[in-house]
């Protein structure tokens, strides 16, 4: 009876040593995983406050101008993670380009998507007037086009292949489609391009030049789509969007 006794405590004090080792592995399992999510949240939103800013300095500075350490402190983030994140300044220009052009593409196709339920005739319109109210959102992209567009090198190249080409055909079919039915302005598809660019861009780009000219925040919903309706109308008749 006494070995019996004796056999089951040590049976039991083994079935408890393996419950509190599989307690402490399991634990050990997850806590590296929960440790691992929490610091590939904190990469993420430390890359993306890197990518604002990077865009913000590279679409007001410029490309040289924009120094890693004043595109970090802007970031608010520690000094070096540029580096760690992207490897270099050009891949970060790369990243906060491509940024940019991602939405750009989204809100865009989003509009152009929602021509096709207009009347032809009032395609080109529409599609002035959606333009005009994305330049007001993301003036950032023009002025990084300006700054971008005057030396014809890697970054201009990049933007070009990555986004502006296709956008550029894809105006100049809008007009095209319009000029055949006879509600475009008498100029090329070129010209359109360019024009239509100026005018939908300059006053947001330039946006304080504007209020202090005014007295008027052009980026006051009102005023954007005042701003859209007298592009539109330089482009087509004046006729109620549907």
């Amino acid at each position: 009876h006494c070995i019996s006794s004796a056999a089951s405590d040590v049976y039991k004090r083994q079935i408890l040593y393996k419950f509190i080792l599989g307690t402490h592995v399991n634990s050990a399992r997850r806590a590296p995983t929960a440790n691992c999510v929490n610091k590939l949240r904190d990469a993420q939103a430390t890359k993306k406050k890197l990518v604002h800013a990077a865009l913000l300095a590279f679409s007001t500075k410029g490309y040289d101008a924009s120094s890693t350490r004043s595109i970090e402190t802007a970031a608010g983030v520690k000094r070096g993670l540029i580096n760690h994140h992207y490897g270099s300044k050009q891949a970060l220009w790369q990243a906060a380009a491509d940024h940019m052009m991602s939405i750009t593409e989204q809100d865009l196709s989003r509009a152009l998507e929602n021509i096709k339920q207009i009347d032809d005739h009032l395609k080109l319109r529409f599609f002035v007037h959606a333009y005009v109210t994305f330049c007001a959102k993301y003036p950032e992209l023009n002025r990084l086009m300006i700054q971008e567009g005057m030396d014809n090198d890697w970054r201009l190249q990049w933007l070009l292949e990555r986004s502006v080409r296709p956008w550029y055909r894809q105006v100049c079919r809008v007009f095209n489609r319009a000029a055949d039915l006879g509600t475009a302005p008498k100029m090329d598809a070129h010209h359109f391009y360019y024009i239509l660019t100026g005018a939908a861009t300059l006053i947001f780009s330039n946006a304080s030049e504007a209020e202090a000219l005014s007295g008027q925040n052009p980026l006051d919903p009102q005023r954007v789509e005042a701003h859209a309706d007298a592009v539109a109308n330089l482009f087509t008749p004046s006729e109620k969007l549907i």
